[in-house]
């Protein structure tokens, strides 16, 4: 089981990301499944609208 953090599911989303390509590397190579809680899917989704200018 691997936990994963906003940060992660924000470098998957924003291409503009610093880690976007280690991210997007690392979810095609895992195997395990990939949990994450309620709080981290709000956060990461307040931080992909704020970066894209949406309101």
């Amino acid at each position: 089981m691997i936990i994963a953090d906003t940060g992660f599911f924000v470098a998957l989303g924003n291409r503009r990301d610093r880690y976007h390509i280690q991210a997007s590397q690392i979810i095609q190579q895992i195997s395990e499944p990939l949990i994450t809680t309620q709080p981290v899917i709000t956060e990461t989704c307040y931080v992909l609208t704020r970066n894209a200018g949406i309101d």
